[in-house]
């Protein structure tokens, strides 16, 4: 996609007014899209420059990330709120750095950052009503090339959006937002007593996500071992019950935190009854709005802009009379965009041309990629 419109699409992102935890998988994958990156997070800070929330593509290994929060968070020559306040007092809002030999050497790097495969890094920080309220962090493994001025400006281009997004707290003017699978999706093995057998790093990110609100330090150091333990036996006693032809809910738990809604379904390995012994295979999904996945989805298909303006007004429910004022032109000029939008989906109504995008439906005789 043409960087120009990777950046409608960040814009368009960052103005749904949804919260910056829901909003952060798509935004960060749309930002590495538009700088050139192989994997990114964010960091929320307080005004002291304290790191209060963090949502990263590769999320640490627990053990890890607590290992960083205990040795390294406050160390003098790792110390976070050190680093954050000299990006946040810097000139320049973007910085990029190389991992030196010295560093690569470092304990601090050995421990924590060789996870993340970061030996390129571009910092951007996110400033709203001149105050600093996170950090933008892209990287690139050693075999890449470092960031150069063309992807410092690439991502100073957009922090301004970021730091919008971020700031967002959802309005429920309209009713709750309604949920729609997204592309989170992992399968992890339990035991009955709902210890953890077998599972991949995308399990375990979706599991913490699933039952962390935040994942700011206290949250981290806080041990939630005895938590998930308890709601996976939940889970597993109720699939053994159904299984034994016995009254019981369904083996399925919905858990709703910041980062979306999370869906956790029991499945039984073996015919029944369940043995004592046997692994239960559990199904994590990661829900989020639905208006979230039309605005990622417009991203595949050949829109001009006001297209997927006009799209995203209708998507929220707005009349055209009310996306005219919200855009600034006549309400002839909307209902024009509106039948074209329409024609290049094969829509006949809002309803359908929702689906057509969600579908990736990219109309009849059209010349979209």
């Amino acid at each position: 996609m043409h960087r120009s419109n990777l950046r409608v699409h960040i814009r368009q992102l960052c103005c749904l007014g949804l919260p910056g935890e829901q909003l952060m998988p798509v935004l960060l994958k749309a930002v590495r899209q538009l700088v050139g990156a192989d994997s990114a997070g964010f960091f929320w800070v307080d005004a002291g420059g304290d790191m209060t929330n963090l949502y990263a593509e590769r999320l640490l290994p627990e053990p890890v990330m607590r290992l960083y929060f205990e040795r390294y968070y406050d160390a003098e020559d790792s110390s976070f709120r050190h680093a954050f306040i000299e990006r946040a007092t810097a000139e320049d809002a973007v910085v990029a750095m190389s991992t030196s030999d010295a560093v690569a050497q470092s304990p601090y790097y050995n421990d924590v950052f060789r996870h993340l495969d970061a030996h390129h890094v571009l910092y951007g920080v996110a400033r709203a009503q001149g105050h600093a309220v996170g950090q933008l962090s892209l990287y690139r493994p050693k075999s890449a090339r470092p960031f150069a001025s063309a992807q410092r400006a690439e991502l100073a281009s957009i922090m301004h959006y970021v730091a919008h997004g971020v700031s967002q707290r959802a309005s429920l003017a309209g009713g709750a937002p309604t949920f729609v699978d997204s592309d989170d999706d992992a399968i992890f093995l339990i035991a009955h007593d709902g210890e953890i057998r077998q599972g991949s790093s995308a399990a375990h990110k979706l599991l913490r996500l699933a039952t962390c609100g935040k994942l700011g330090r206290e949250e981290v150091e806080r041990d939630s071992e005895d938590t998930v333990r308890l709601l996976l036996r939940r889970l597993a006693e109720r699939l053994r019950l159904v299984m034994s032809d016995r009254a019981a809910d369904p083996p399925c738990l919905i858990l709703n935190t910041p980062w979306g809604r999370f869906v956790l379904r029991a499945y039984s390995m073996s015919e029944p009854p369940l043995a004592p012994d046997a692994s239960i295979a559990v199904r994590i999904q990661r829900q989020e709005p639905s208006l979230l996945k039309f605005v990622d989805a417009l991203c595949g298909l050949r829109l001009t802009p006001m297209q997927r303006e006009v799209a995203v007004g209708l998507a929220k429910g707005r009349s055209n009379r009310e996306i005219a004022t919200a855009l600034g032109l006549s309400i002839n000029t909307v209902g024009y965009h509106v039948k074209a939008l329409f024609q290049r989906l094969d829509a006949h109504d809002r309803q359908q041309m929702i689906a057509a995008v969600l579908a990736g439906k990219k109309g009849p005789g059209s010349n979209f990629g």
